[in-house]
C-alpha cells in the first residue's frame, strides 16, 4: 500500500493508542497529513493521521481530558503504516471544522490544570462563548458561595482612581455584571462605599474558601473564551460609541459616580 497526502485511512481491527494499551483504536478513520518515511532501524513509515468529523464525534471523553491535561493532541495521531488501511473519504473539511470548534469550546478549560478543573464544573452545560449567561452563572455561584463581608486588597487600580494597588477593601456583596468589566463587587474603605470590578480584587485570607473562589473567577475572566464574532461584535460597538471606545475613561466615569460617603 502506498499513501499519499490527502488519503483517507482506517486504523485496523486490534491496534491500541500508542501511549495507551486500554484504548482499542480499530476502526477509527482519517485523512494523511504527514508521511515519514524510515522512521526507525527497521524501516518502517510514520503516518500521522488528522481524525474525521464522525471519529471526532465518537472520541472518548477520557481520552480527550488526558490529553487536554498531559499537552497532547488529540486531533492528530502518528502510526505506523502498517497498522493503516486506505478507505474511502465520508466526510468534508469544512465538518471536520465544525466539529473541532464545538470540541475545543468544551474541553477549552481542561488544560488550565486545577483551577480549569474547578471552572469546567461550574460552568457545566453552558456555551464557553457565551459570555453573559457565563457571568449570570458566576453571579449566581458566587452569590451562594461567597461569605460575605470578606477583607481583600485592590490588586488591578484603575488610572486616576481613588482606590490604588494594595489598597484594604471589605467587600459586602455583588452587585450586577457590566459589559467589558464583569462582575461588579459593593465594597467599603476609609468609611466610604464603592462598586469596583470583583476580577480586580483579591481575598486577604489565602486559606479561606473565599480566596479561591474569586481567584477562580479572576482566572477565568482573563483567560475566558473569545470567539472571533465577539471580537468582530465588540469591534463594532466600539467603533459606533465613543464612550466604549475608551474602556478605561469609561469606567472611571463609572465606577465615579457609585462612590458615596457613609
Amino acid at each position: 500500500m502506498s499513501l499519499e497526502i490527502g488519503n483517507s485511512v482506517k486504523v485496523k481491527q486490534g491496534i491500541k493508542e500508542p501511549d495507551s494499551e486500554d484504548l482499542e483504536i480499530g476502526g477509527w478513520q482519517g485523512r494523511v497529513t504527514g508521511i515519514r518515511k524510515k522512521c526507525d532501524d527497521i524501516g518502517n513509515t510514520m503516518i500521522t493521521i488528522e481524525w474525521d468529523s464522525l471519529t471526532l464525534k465518537q472520541l472518548p471523553d477520557s481520552f480527550i481530558s488526558q490529553s487536554e491535561n498531559d499537552g497532547c493532541d488529540w486531533k492528530t495521531m502518528n502510526l505506523y503504516e502498517s497498522d493503516l488501511d486506505k478507505t474511502v473519504e465520508r466526510d468534508k473539511n469544512s465538518e471536520v471544522k465544525k466539529v473541532l470548534d464545538l470540541l475545543e469550546e468544551k474541553y477549552y478549560w481542561t488544560s488550565f490544570g486545577e483551577e480549569g478543573q474547578r471552572i469546567s464544573i461550574i460552568l457545566e452545560g453552558l456555551n464557553p462563548s457565551d459570555e453573559m449567561e457565563c457571568f449570570q452563572k458566576w453571579k449566581s455561584f458566587l452569590d451562594t458561595e461567597l461569605l460575605f463581608p470578606l477583607m481583600a486588597i485592590v490588586k488591578e487600580p484603575e488610572d486616576n482612581w481613588i482606590l490604588k494597588r494594595g489598597d484594604k477593601v471589605q467587600i459586602k456583596s455583588l452587585s450586577e455584571i457590566v459589559d467589558l468589566y464583569g462582575i461588579i463587587a459593593r465594597l467599603t474603605s476609609n468609611s466610604r462605599s464603592f462598586e469596583y470590578p470583583l476580577c480586580d480584587l483579591k481575598v486577604i485570607d489565602i486559606k479561606s474558601s473565599d480566596y479561591q473562589l474569586i481567584n477562580d473567577y479572576s482566572f477565568w475572566f482573563t483567560n475566558r473564551l473569545v470567539t472571533e464574532n465577539q471580537i468582530k461584535t465588540s469591534y463594532n460597538s466600539k467603533a459606533s460609541n465613543s464612550q466604549v471606545a475608551k474602556p478605561k475613561s469609561k469606567l472611571n466615569a463609572w465606577l465615579k459616580s457609585f462612590v458615596t460617603k457613609k
